[in-house]
């Protein structure tokens, strides 16, 4: 049985089946936002946070008009049932809308302001492992994360930045890698954010620094359980550094040529946060 599995034009598809017009915004120009949700104990998790930060979202990107929560809803239930996940099993929502076909060669948008449309919009559902393995980052020294832009502050279809902040990793041997901004502050890694934990208090980078604002690192902070801070990166030995999103918690024990000298559970620290 195929574990992974989507919607489209109202239609249930293996993912491999699933096809965009090649003259889709999105496609095209990344022109498109999405949001990622985990499945824990058959649930959506978070969804109602995930739901009104798409929708935040979309109206900051100029797509203006209200998502309809319970056609969403309705659809992403189903989903978590075709999923069949056993009780103990993970899974991953991804909820894909894209600004529609692209009419002309240009990039000019043709309306601005219209409705919300499912033919646009596609869901994935994926069965998968949380990652608590510890990592090695390195900090990127040909991208910096603009602090000031509107998209920093969305999960757009545009990941050509991270993905080139983790090739130059990658050739370095590091596993993953983290962006200063452009005043060389503390961010965001490719795909998570940040938790430094130094004197017995929870840290993260302020929204200021253009981190992007995930479900994880907000949920912790409306539980007064981290609070932000202006970070640069100059690391103590018995700081613990985190690479938080929703479908992961991984410690960071090595960043460049530093090296922390203490171990952290994480698995344990992720169980506490879904208690």
């Amino acid at each position: 049985m195929n574990r992974n599995i989507g919607w489209k034009d109202n239609k249930w598809e293996e993912i491999n089946n699933i096809n965009i017009s090649i003259i889709d915004r999105g496609l095209k120009f990344g022109d498109g936002l999405f949001e990622t949700i985990l499945i824990r104990n058959k649930k959506a998790i978070l969804m109602k946070e995930h739901l009104q930060r798409f929708e935040k979202n979309l109206h900051l990107l100029n797509y203006n008009f209200q998502i309809n929560h319970q056609f969403l809803e309705k659809i992403i239930n189903q989903g978590i049932d075709k999923l069949n996940l056993n009780s103990n099993e993970y899974g991953s929502i991804r909820i894909n809308y894209s600004r529609g076909l692209n009419i002309e060669r240009s990039l000019k948008v043709n309306t601005i302001n219209k409705d919300f449309d499912p033919k646009n919009l596609w869901i994935e559902f994926y069965l998968i492992e949380i990652d608590f393995n510890q990592i090695s980052v390195h900090i990127s020294e040909t991208e910096k994360r603009n602090e000031f832009s509107l998209l920093s502050k969305c999960k757009t279809f545009n990941y050509a930045q991270s993905i080139q902040t983790l090739i130059e990793a990658n050739k370095k041997n590091f596993n993953d890698s983290i962006l200063l901004n452009t005043q060389n502050e503390l961010c965001c890694g490719t795909t998570f954010n940040i938790l430094l934990k130094r004197n017995n208090q929870w840290l993260t980078p302020r929204k200021e620094s253009g981190c992007l604002q995930g479900i994880m690192r907000s949920k912790l902070l409306d539980l007064k359980l981290i609070k932000e801070a202006y970070l640069i990166p100059d690391f103590n030995k018995d700081d613990i550094l985190i690479a938080i999103n929703s479908l992961s918690c991984r410690q960071i024990k090595i960043v460049n040529d530093f090296q922390f000298d203490l171990d952290f559970n994480t698995k344990y620290f992720w169980d506490l946060l879904y208690k």
